[in-house]
């Protein structure tokens, strides 16, 4: 049995070998390489064009990532000028961001341009999916020097906005999925350039065929995340509780404050044709900035009252603005579908027309936990 073992050793080994052999035949230099990392979307005079970003590895060059462009009728299409713009072999589509310009999120349906993405098994599907707030080619232009490459920035500012509930982290899987649920409507991370900088601006509501319907400021978001049972403790929240004189260059009536465990019941009923949702927001809360003159310690209570209706009517507001643009980020349909379903099942051709005729019943509870080390 001893030389059947050697046998299987000496097997194993020439299988090995003739593997790192094959793969030496195989190989790409990575300076030979070009790997696109960020796609831009827009249109232009009524035409599609399209941006890539690619970083550089060659220590010779200075600037360290080339960029490229045209004008194409969809991405495969496209794939031989964007061959001929780089040198090399053009590695995968291995996209870290998805920019799409205002512009093109004025046309319903546009998701179809990426069709390529989810049909070749090659190309990535985590691709952050991002709106721009002004023409693409804008943004592939800049190229600050105190800020990373614009692939990884973009990324980067999305991951770490979504985190702290400043913005929304939506991916291609997750936007065709969005997109193709009739229970909801889909919501994608925006940016800005301000001050020649790439900024995160805060979150863009679609419609249910994609189209761009209005646009949430960081609050708002954070206000998004809570209604949607995703927040995590530590969201940040700033309201006015009482209609003082502005006598400073600040608003010495704001209050700001940071959530710890967030409890979130949303129930629904159908009631005289209507369909009616039951919001219950509960959450222990820690005072981080006050300007005005008020006795914490004393009258914790009152204050929690007071911050508690100012959210009730933010809350309030953030679903009006959904109601009015017929659109549903929140996904109230889904409590619809899952606990009325016959009745679902007939307004789901529309559920935004349904939803903006939908009452709402929203009730916040905040207790204060903590004020400070000082008062």
């Amino acid at each position: 049995m001893r030389w059947f073992g050697k046998f299987i050793i000496l097997s194993v080994s020439c299988i090995v070998l003739a593997a790192l052999a094959g793969c030496a035949n195989d190989k790409t230099n990575l300076e030979d390489a070009t790997v696109p990392l960020a796609l831009g979307l827009d249109v232009k005079d009524k035409k599609l064009h399209y941006y890539i970003s690619a970083p550089v590895f060659s220590k010779d060059i200075q600037k360290k990532t080339r960029e490229g462009g045209g004008i194409a009728e969809g991405l495969r299409q496209s794939r031989n000028q964007q061959d001929a713009q780089f040198p090399g072999s053009l590695a995968g589509r291995n996209f870290q961001v998805i920019i799409v310009g205002k512009q093109l999120l004025q046309y319903k349906d546009w998701f179809k341009v990426l069709d390529v993405t989810f049909r070749d098994p090659r190309n990535t599907i985590t691709d952050r999916i991002v709106a721009f707030d002004g023409p693409i080619e804008d943004i592939f232009q800049l190229q600050p020097k105190d800020q990373p490459s614009l692939p990884l920035f973009i990324r980067a500012i999305v991951d770490s906005g979504s985190n702290s509930s400043a913005t929304v982290k939506t991916t291609a899987q997750e936007l065709h999925r969005q997109l193709y649920d009739r229970a909801m409507t889909p919501s994608i991370s925006e940016i800005k350039i301000e001050n020649n900088k790439i900024m995160l601006k805060g979150t863009t509501l679609l419609s249910h065929k994609g189209q761009y319907s209005t646009s949430l400021t960081y609050q708002e978001t954070s206000l998004l995340h809570i209604l949607k049972n995703e927040a995590e403790p530590g969201v940040s929240l700033t309201f006015a509780i009482d209609d003082l004189q502005q006598s400073m260059p600040f608003n010495i009536d704001k209050v700001s404050f940071s959530l710890g465990d967030i409890s979130v019941k949303i129930k629904s009923s159908h009631e005289n044709g209507r369909f009616q949702f039951k919001i219950k927001v509960n959450s222990i809360i820690s005072i981080t900035e006050k300007f005005l003159e008020f006795e914490l310690l004393q009258n914790s209570e009152e204050m929690a009252n007071k911050l508690g209706k100012e959210m009730k009517k933010n809350l309030e507001t953030l679903i009006k603005k959904c109601q009015d643009y017929n659109i549903d980020p929140v996904g109230f349909g889904l409590y619809a579908r899952a606990y009325h379903y016959p009745l679902y099942k007939e307004a789901q051709a529309d559920w935004g027309e349904e939803l903006s005729r939908a009452q709402f019943d929203v009730d916040v509870d905040l207790r204060i936990g903590a004020t400070g080390a000082v008062e």
